[in-house]
C-alpha cells in the first residue's frame, strides 16, 4: 500500500481513497437491498470480499472484491432518515411493530419515493413524534456504529479513517445540495445534523461550529452539482467569502452519477459521463429534454470563472476549490471502480433487493465513480485533512493515475532533468490548490503517469485549462501541451492496440499571460480510449445492448488537478 511506511515524506507522497460511501444505514442503500454497514466497508476498502444483494438467507448471490486496497476512506450515510431506517429495521425499536414500520419494511420502493420527498421538504415522519424526537433519538444508534468502525479500523501510516456523514440539502423542487460532512479526528457532535435541523448550508455550519468543542474540525465536500440546475454555488446571505473557503475547500468533481467538472458544450472533452438531465426531478420523469437547458453554473470551471468576477466586485473569490473525485457507492464499496466488472453502486440506480434483474447492474447513464486522491507526508489524519483543506488533491475517474502541478516565476526549463524535482518545486513554487501573486510570467511544472497496474492504460493527452476575465467577460483557453495517440481501441472486442506513453513531465509557460489579469489554471489528463462499463458487458452478453445503444461505447479515463490561481492584486 502507498504510503504504509510511518516516517513522514517532504516531498509528499500519493493517497488514493474515497470519501463518499454508503451503507445499509442509508434509506435508499436499505430499500435497495444492501445489509453491509460501516465496519464491512472498512474492511472492503481494505481489500477484503464484501457479498452483495440479492441474499438469500443472508448470503449475497454476489460478490466483490479491489483489485487493490485503498489508503483513505470515509462512510458518509445519509444523516437524513438515519433515525427512520433504525426504528423500523431494529427489531428491539418502540416502533419497530407500528403499522408505518410494517409498510416501511414490506413495501420498500414505496418508502425510497416518500420518505425522501418528506426528507427533500423538510416534512417530519408520523413515527418520529413530535419534533421528529424519537427519531433524532434513534439516530444515535447508527452515529455510533459509523464513530465506533471508523475508529476501530483507523491504522495511521496504514489505513486511515474519518468519521463522516452526508447532508441531503435538496431543495427547489429536487435540485441537489448535498455535501459530505468529514471531520477531523474523534472528538466529534453527537448526532449528525440534517437537512431537517439546517435546511442552508449557512446554518448546517453554524450548527456544526456550535457542536463542535475543542479539536473538533470539519469540511463540506458538495457533490453532484450537475443535478444542482445551477442551484449548487448559490451565495447565501450572510455567509462571509472567509467561511466559504475555510468550511468548503474542495468539490467532488466526479463520481457515480457523472461528470461535474464542465458544461458539455464548453469543450469537446467535457462531454464525459454527463447525465442527460439536469437535477432528480427531470430524472424520476424522464424529463431527458431538460438536458438542453442544464444551467452552466452547475459545473466547477463555469463556476470558478464566475469567482473570479465575484473578485472583481468584492476583492475576494468564494469559490476556490480544489477537485477530489469518489464513489457514492450504495453497497459499502469504497474504490469499486472497475469498468470490466461493475456490478452496480445503488442508490439511485436499480435494486437487486429481491432477485437479480435483468438487464445492466446499474442505469445505463451512470458509471463506477471516481476516487479522491491527496498529496500527505505520511498515510494519517493530520496529513490527509491538512491536504484537503489545502486543496493539494486531485480527482480521478477510476483509475490510479499520479499527477504533480505545480506553478512558480522561478521554475527552470529543465526542472524535469532534476534529481530534486519535487523538493525544489515546494521550495520554489506552489502546488496544486495554492495562488501565486506575481508580475512576472508563471511557469508550470506538470509531471502524471498512467496507472502503472493497467497494461493497457497511457498518456494520450495533457491539457492545461486556464480560466480568466477579459473586458469583463468570462473567457477559457484550453491548451493541449502533450499528445500521444499512438494507441488504438478495437471496439468489437476492447483490445487495445500500440505501445503508449506511461509516464510525461514538462514545464509549461503561458504565453497569453498579462500581469493585470486574475487566472486559475489547472490540468486535465486523459489516457487512450477504453471500452466504457456498459459495452464491455454488451460484448459479453448481447442481449443487454438495448439499455445502453446511447451510449459511448469507448472513453478516455482522466484526472483533473485542482487549481492554481494567479492573482494580480
Amino acid at each position: 500500500m502507498i504510503g504504509s511506511e510511518c516516517s513522514p515524506v517532504e516531498e509528499k507522497i500519493p493517497l488514493f481513497g474515497d470519501l463518499h460511501v454508503h451503507t445499509a444505514l442509508s434509506l435508499d442503500a436499505w430499500t435497495q437491498g444492501a445489509i453491509s454497514e460501516p465496519a464491512d466497508a472498512y474492511k472492503f476498502a481494505k481489500g477484503e470480499v464484501v457479498s452483495l444483494p440479492p441474499y438469500i438467507d443472508g448470503n449475497g448471490l454476489r460478490s466483490a472484491k479491489l483489485r487493490k486496497s485503498l489508503d483513505f476512506a470515509a462512510v458518509t450515510d445519509h444523516a437524513e432518515l438515519l433515525g427512520e431506517v433504525e426504528l423500523c429495521t431494529n427489531p428491539d425499536s418502540n416502533q419497530y411493530s407500528s403499522l408505518e414500520c410494517k409498510a416501511f419494511r414490506n413495501f420498500p420502493t414505496i418508502t425510497y419515493y416518500r420518505y425522501n420527498t418528506n426528507a427533500s421538504r423538510g416534512n417530519p415522519n408520523a413515527i418520529c413524534g413530535d419534533n421528529r424526537l424519537n427519531c433524532t433519538q434513534a439516530s444515535i444508534t447508527p452515529w455510533e456504529k459509523t464513530i465506533i468502525a471508523a475508529e476501530d479500523h483507523n491504522h495511521a501510516c496504514q489505513f486511515t479513517t474519518f468519521v463522516g456523514y452526508e447532508w441531503t440539502g435538496a431543495k427547489y423542487s429536487g435540485n441537489n445540495f448535498h455535501r459530505n460532512i468529514i471531520f477531523y479526528g474523534n472528538n466529534i457532535p453527537k448526532q449528525p445534523t440534517s437537512f431537517y435541523e439546517a435546511p442552508t448550508k449557512k446554518e448546517l455550519w453554524s450548527i456544526l461550529n456550535e457542536q463542535c468543542s475543542e479539536n473538533c474540525q470539519f469540511i463540506s465536500i458538495p457533490h453532484n452539482s450537475n443535478l444542482s440546475n445551477g442551484q449548487m454555488f448559490l451565495r447565501e446571505e450572510d455567509l462571509s467569502i472567509d467561511e466559504q473557503l475555510v468550511f468548503e475547500p474542495v468539490i467532488e468533481i466526479f463520481q457515480h452519477k457523472g461528470s461535474s467538472e464542465c458544461h458539455p458544450v464548453s469543450d469537446t472533452f467535457c462531454n464525459f459521463e454527463q447525465l442527460p438531465y439536469k437535477d432528480f426531478i427531470s430524472k424520476t420523469y424522464k424529463d431527458l429534454s431538460s438536458s438542453n437547458d442544464i444551467p452552466p453554473l452547475s459545473f466547477a470551471r463555469e463556476t470558478l470563472l464566475n469567482g473570479l468576477a465575484v473578485k472583481q466586485q468584492e476583492l475576494g473569490n468564494p469559490w476556490k476549490f480544489g477537485f477530489i473525485g469518489s464513489t457514492d457507492t450504495h453497497y459499502a464499496m469504497p474504490g469499486y471502480v472497475d469498468e470490466e466488472n461493475f456490478q452496480g453502486h445503488g442508490g439511485a440506480g436499480k435494486s437487486f433487493r429481491n432477485s437479480i434483474p435483468k438487464g445492466l447492474p446499474d442505469d445505463a447513464e451512470f458509471n463506477p465513480g471516481g476516487l479522491a486522491v491527496v498529496w500527505a507526508k505520511q498515510n494519517d489524519r493530520k496529513h490527509i485533512f491538512e491536504a484537503l483543506q489545502n486543496r493539494e488533491v486531485y480527482g480521478t475517474s477510476g483509475p490510479k493515475f499520479i499527477l504533480r502541478f505545480f506553478g512558480s516565476e522561478n521554475f527552470e526549463e529543465n526542472m524535469c532533468e532534476n534529481p530534486e524535482i519535487f523538493t525544489d518545486s515546494y521550495r520554489k513554487g506552489v502546488p496544486m490548490g495554492g495562488t501565486l501573486h506575481s508580475p512576472k510570467n508563471i511557469s508550470f511544472l506538470i509531471a502524471a503517469s498512467a496507472d502503472q497496474s493497467m497494461d493497457n492504460q497511457f498518456i494520450e493527452r495533457v491539457q492545461i485549462i486556464k480560466g480568466y476575465i477579459e473586458d469583463g467577460n468570462e473567457k477559457t483557453n484550453i491548451f493541449d501541451i502533450f499528445t500521444n495517440e499512438s494507441v488504438t481501441l478495437d471496439r468489437s472486442s476492447c483490445r487495445i492496440a500500440g505501445q503508449g506513453v506511461k509516464d510525461m513531465c514538462m514545464v509549461w509557460q503561458d504565453n497569453t499571460f498579462e500581469a493585470s489579469q486574475d487566472a486559475f489554471y489547472y490540468v486535465r489528463v486523459l489516457a487512450n480510449e477504453s471500452c466504457r462499463w456498459t459495452h464491455e458487458l454488451c460484448i459479453k452478453n448481447p442481449e443487454l445492448c438495448s439499455d445502453a445503444n446511447s451510449l459511448p461505447q469507448g472513453i478516455n479515463e482522466r484526472a483533473w488537478s485542482s487549481p492554481i490561481w494567479l492573482e494580480a492584486n
